[in-house]
């Protein structure tokens, strides 16, 4: 365990803070661990069947959306973002005008209601 000296502090090397930091981890997924078995002692046996009951119900609700996210085919989303970035790049300075006479025009309005609030 090297540890250099800044000033009047020291400081931990990287591999001292790393050894810290497992160690820390360690200690927290045990507390963890501990808290999560007192909370189900604790808990009815009902509720807790409930629980379980929901969870399933979520992972199974979540892996058929998956599943029917898998088997859609998003081509036509896909050539309409072509053609956007098609057109975007090909009108480039038009683009860029129209931004910027926006953000002026959106700026002047904040100003001219933060006059009249005054």
């Amino acid at each position: 365990m090297t540890i250099t000296s800044h000033g009047s502090k020291s400081i931990p090397t990287s591999t001292e803070l790393r050894r810290q930091a497992a160690r820390a981890t360690g200690r927290l997924r045990d507390t963890a661990l501990h808290v999560g078995r007192l909370v189900e002692d604790k808990t009815p046996d009902p509720l807790l069947a409930g629980a379980l009951r929901t969870a399933t119900r979520v992972r199974d609700t979540a892996a058929r959306a998956g599943r029917l996210a898998g088997d859609k085919r998003f081509d036509s989303a896909r050539a309409k973002a072509g053609r956007a970035a098609t057109m975007a790049r090909t009108n480039r300075t038009a683009l860029t005008t129209v931004a910027g006479v926006l953000a002026a025009a959106l700026l002047a309005r904040r100003a001219r209601r933060a006059r009249r609030e005054r």
